[in-house]
């Protein structure tokens, strides 16, 4: 996840009347699942992440 690309969009403040793009990621279940295996999200791997594409 260290070497993805991100839009720079990314780094806007986000707009609240506007529907945010979607992530293609069950952020929700990701979070649980980092949470079982005691990491922070930012150090999981991008095969651990790729398990929760939507």
């Amino acid at each position: 996840m260290k070497k993805a690309v991100l839009s720079e969009g990314y780094y806007e403040t986000p707009n609240p009347y506007v529907n945010a793009p979607s992530c293609h990621v069950n952020l929700l279940e990701l979070s649980r699942y980092a949470r079982k295996k005691g990491k922070k999200l930012a150090d999981l791997s991008q095969d651990e992440v790729n398990q929760f594409l939507i």
